[in-house]
């Protein structure tokens, strides 16, 4: 699901998916792993921008987007129990042909993660970067807000 978070500016708009903790994502200390915490965030990405990788049917789009680099702040924990939470998406940066996700994840009042992912469009070809159509970046364009707030180390 794509939505505007009302507690956003009005010249940010977030896109949002609403989702579960899964069994499966919990470890053995009780919390949601590390590595789901990637998941959540690649659903995210995936469900507000879809035509960035694979379209609805599941075929291949002509955009090649890889991870080059995650920064993730964890601020508070996420257990398992039945309800959802909300993983925020929304563009911090637009170069020629890479981008910057920003997230965060809240669970009711609280941000429980705030995360950058650098990904670079690739040629399918090729394997070069390969600059962003006027379209696709218009899909980026329509979420560009500002950078999260990281930790420094």
């Amino acid at each position: 699901m794509t939505s505007t978070d009302p507690h956003a500016p009005a010249t940010h708009r977030r896109g949002s998916l609403t989702t579960n903790v899964r069994w499966s994502d919990v470890d053995l200390f009780g919390h949601v792993n590390n590595a789901a915490f990637l998941r959540y965030l690649d659903d995210a990405r995936f469900t507000v921008f879809p035509r960035m990788g694979v379209d609805e049917s599941g075929a291949m789009t002509a955009s090649l987007l890889v991870v080059v680099k995650h920064e993730i702040d964890y601020l508070a924990p996420l257990t398992f129990r039945l309800a959802p939470f909300e993983v925020q998406v929304w563009v911090a940066r637009l170069g020629r042909s890479s981008v910057d996700f920003a997230y965060e994840i809240v669970d009711g009042a609280t941000v429980v993660l705030r995360a950058r992912s650098r990904m670079v469009q690739l040629d399918r070809a090729s394997h070069q970067p390969r600059a962003f159509t006027d379209d696709e970046r218009a899909d980026f364009e329509a979420y560009l807000g500002p950078e999260p707030e990281l930790r420094g180390w």
